[in-house]
């Protein structure tokens, strides 16, 4: 038991503190983020021993549906006794394939722990020096071995991309010398089990695995998205994006893929060059993907995607005319023609069009400079629109996400190689979510039955298990779409009496709003820690 020998001024003895005990149900990325925030808060509160635990199962690989390369890297963790990685979750999981890839400069906009925190070495720094461990646990990443044929594409490309699980191993590596950094009155173990429910009451959650029952002082939830349950009917037939060696050489010929983001983009290109599929159609709402991420050579500040701009008036309507606005201006100051707004929102070849952006794209292209601003446009003013003016505005967004939301460069190149070798199409179709078979429909009306499907879109926004109970009995609440009732600033769940639990929620899409999140909770949890320990005195 974790307790810590309370003495007085003169240093007699005086008796034992319970500690404060954290769960963190979850170590991904959102869970290293907010322990390496708690740790970072509660540095310097001695008075009370803290225990943090971090609740993540053990994961297991099915080892058929893997590489060579991949079956060669988990033999290489074996021979290391390294088979369970923390901090990098599913997403930035050490077994990922290497065509699986990370936008570097991601790692210095988003949270970088060992800059911050307890180390010297930032992730490019770390690549380089264990750049010879990462040639023999990703051969097939380089160009003069195989799969990814891309000339700048190397491990000497500090800042450009990499396989999205050498980032998983940075992470593991970050999170051990968190650990061995540790103050004395902090304690941090991790439980080789998945938090099935949880019900929480004052001070207090009863937290519940498959074989053990634990009582904590607070819970973060940062077990990430998931993707919607697989239909009973449709087992074997149809598989989510993740974890991808769930699938493997039982693919069809031609296989299909739902959803043309870099999900979908990155699993396609797994299949056509690793798992033996000769063709992929990749169908989307639209038939579009997404443009490769440019870093702007300059920060570029938008005049029009603004705050201050929408409070003038906060409609859909006049944030599409700041968009336009936005485009036309960007294109102006730029020495590239402006092909209107119309031909942007409805691309008719899109393979050329992303042919002639990756030969036209510079730091200074127009899309370039707006990328963040447009992505973040959102955030910046969802409180000032009303619920109907929220919608139209996702609604507007997503429209042209296909320019804005970015895969990494290297992706795009391969993807238009397949495209032009007749081994990938785009096509616009919807997938049918309550026919018993399989069936897509076109936007002509006819439908399609796929022999194979891999889901690569359709997060569930409904309540995943692990809330059930809460919701059950009202210690947490959802909204009418059937999401959570969380506090907005601190991720705190909302009770049946509107009032904030001792239990929160991380969320995020990217590091930097993770990062964000995660500093914001882990400053709420301490706050409420204080709080109830000046209250028990």
């Amino acid at each position: 038991m974790f307790s810590a020998i309370s003495t007085n001024k003169d240093n007699c003895i005086t008796g034992w503190v319970e500690p404060w005990r954290i769960a963190i149900a979850g170590a991904g990325i959102s869970g290293f983020a907010i322990l390496g925030h708690l740790v970072t808060q509660l540095r310097d509160q001695t008075e009370r021993p803290i225990q943090i635990s971090l609740f993540q199962p053990e994961r297991t690989y099915q080892e058929a549906n893997l590489t060579k390369a991949q079956k060669t890297r988990l033999a290489h963790f074996k021979a290391l006794n390294k088979q369970t990685f923390i901090g990098g979750g599913q997403v930035y999981d050490p077994m990922q394939p290497a065509l699986f890839t990370f936008n570097g400069g991601s790692a210095v906009r988003g949270f970088d722990f060992a800059q911050q925190r307890f180390d010297t070495a930032n992730y490019f720094n770390w690549m380089q020096a264990n750049r010879d461990l990462l040639a023999v646990l990703y051969p097939d990443f380089a160009p003069e071995q195989g799969q990814q044929l891309h000339p700048d594409h190397t491990l000497d490309d500090l800042h450009g991309t990499s396989p999205r699980g050498a980032y998983g191993l940075y992470l593991d590596e970050q999170f051990r010398r968190l650990l061995a950094h540790l103050p004395s009155h902090i304690m941090v173990q991790t439980i080789p089990q998945a938090v099935q429910s949880f019900v929480p009451s004052e001070q207090r959650v009863h937290v519940q695995t498959a074989t053990a029952s634990y009582q904590v002082n607070q819970l973060v939830c940062t077990i990430g998205h998931r993707f919607a349950p697989i239909r009973p009917e449709w087992q074997g037939q149809v598989f989510a994006a993740y974890p991808c060696d769930r699938y493997g050489a039982e693919l069809p010929a031609h296989l299909t893929i739902v959803g043309a983001g870099p999900s979908g983009i990155e699993v396609a290109l797994h299949a056509l060059h690793n798992l033996g599929v000769e063709r992929v159609s990749l169908v989307s709402r639209r038939g579009y993907a997404r443009l490769p991420q440019i870093e702007p050579a300059v920060s570029y500040t938008c005049p029009w995607l603004t705050r201050q701009q929408m409070q003038r008036n906060p409609t859909a309507r006049w944030a599409q005319y700041l968009l336009r606005q936005s485009l036309l201006t960007a294109y102006r100051v730029s020495d590239i023609a402006y092909p209107g707004w119309e031909a942007m929102l409805h691309i008719e070849n899109y393979g050329c069009f992303l042919a002639d952006y990756l030969q036209q794209a510079t730091p200074a292209h127009p899309l370039a400079r707006l990328a963040r601003p447009v992505m973040s446009f959102y955030g910046q003013t969802k409180d000032l629109l009303s619920s109907d003016e929220r919608v139209k505005v996702r609604q507007l967004l997503s429209s042209v996400k296909h320019l804005f939301a970015t895969q990494s460069w290297a992706c795009a190149e391969l993807m238009l190689a397949a495209m032009q070798a007749g081994r990938l199409s785009l096509q616009a179709g919807t997938l049918l979510n309550h026919c018993e078979t399989p069936t897509i429909v076109w936007p002509d009306s006819k439908q399609w039955q796929p022999n194979s499907v891999i889901l690569a879109t359709g997060f569930d926004s409904q309540i995943a298990p692990i809330y059930s109970l809460a919701v059950a009995q009202g210690a947490a609440v959802v909204d009418d779409s059937g999401k959570l009732a969380v506090n907005s600033t601190t991720g705190a769940l909302i009770d049946a009496y509107g009032t904030t639990t001792n239990c929160y929620q991380i969320v995020g899409t990217s590091l930097s709003s993770v990062d964000r999140q995660a500093a914001q909770t882990a400053k709420a949890l301490v706050q409420q820690m204080a709080l109830w320990q000046e209250t028990s005195v």
